[in-house]
């Protein structure tokens, strides 16, 4: 089983070695090794540590070494810095040096961010949140079935887009997966039950075009954990997440006239009503909630 156990820390400017270093004290807690690239490198090399390793660096050869071995990347982009590399008959052009991820400050970056990165990337879903009786986590594939069959639920489709044919579908979350979660770090995500595991639902947020970009939440509990809070009580924690971790100012929902379940929820979680606009010919009510 793939578990991080080596944060290794390449070429930083001082300060922002510093800074990462006092943000990582408490991961060997963790039972996490946090150690110097220079002095490291060739004893991960020579097993298969790699697997288990993340290399923080602002060094374009260093990155190049550790993801040409297998091992987890984050790059230190220094702010306004442009890598410029000079090829015949090309000129110059910028380079941005391989990583899974990318960084301009180590504020931010603890061991939990580099756990996720190293998830991103070995392909591991990541766990967004937990509820007292839920887990939000990315979408995987192992749950197609499980999907199909729960929007096969008696009125799931009333007032949401029903799945794709099967094969269709399978292509579609596979994109979504390897795009979505990959450029913005969020998206729609499924719900499972925290005792058993079972898929009881969808929700997250996306960026609605016909919001001109604006963040929309949706969610979809399975009929048999309808009416009995689940809804509430997973959106309000993705709000919370999208406020707090995402730092972003707003959220909207659009709910089809008629769907009065939607539209109480929608108040319940503090939305307020914006307009109602067409969209393909249905009459969907806009609300939002603001946090800043």
């Amino acid at each position: 089983m793939l578990n991080l156990e080596y944060i290794l820390i390449g070429k930083l400017p001082e300060t922002e070695r510093d800074i990462l270093l006092e943000n990582l004290k408490t991961e060997r807690e963790y039972g996490w090794n946090v150690l110097e690239w220079d002095s490291a490198k060739e004893h991960i090399q020579e097993g298969a540590l790699a697997e288990k390793t993340i290399l923080v660096s602002g060094d374009a050869k260093e990155l190049s070494e550790a993801q040409w071995i297998g091992m987890a990347a984050l790059c230190y982009l220094m702010p306004g810095d442009g890598r410029m590399q000079r090829e015949e008959n090309a000129g110059e052009m910028e380079v941005t040096p391989p990583a899974d991820m990318y960084a301009e400050g180590m504020e931010e970056i603890d061991g939990v961010f580099l756990q996720r990165v190293y998830e991103r990337h070995h392909h591991i879903p990541w766990t967004i949140l937990e509820t007292p009786r839920c887990v939000v986590k990315e979408f995987s594939m192992e749950y197609l079935d499980a999907l199909f069959e729960l929007y096969a639920g008696k009125g799931m489709t009333d007032y949401m887009e029903p799945l794709y044919p099967y094969e269709e579908e399978r292509e579609y979350q596979q994109a979504y997966i390897e795009q979505m979660y990959r450029f913005y770090g969020y998206g729609m995500w499924i719900v499972c039950d925290r005792s058993t595991g079972k898929l009881i639902g969808r929700a997250g947020v996306e960026h609605r075009e016909e919001l001109g970009g604006e963040l929309e939440l949706g969610y979809a509990i399975g009929v048999p954990w309808q009416r009995q809070g689940y809804a509430t009580e997973v959106c309000n924690a993705i709000l919370t997440y999208v406020k707090e971790e995402l730092m972003l100012p707003s959220v909207c929902c659009l709910i089809e006239e008629g769907n009065v379940v939607s539209e109480h929820l929608a108040r319940k979680l503090g939305f307020y009503y914006c307009e109602t606009v067409q969209i393909d010919g249905k009459q969907m009510k806009k609300y939002k909630v603001a946090f800043y």
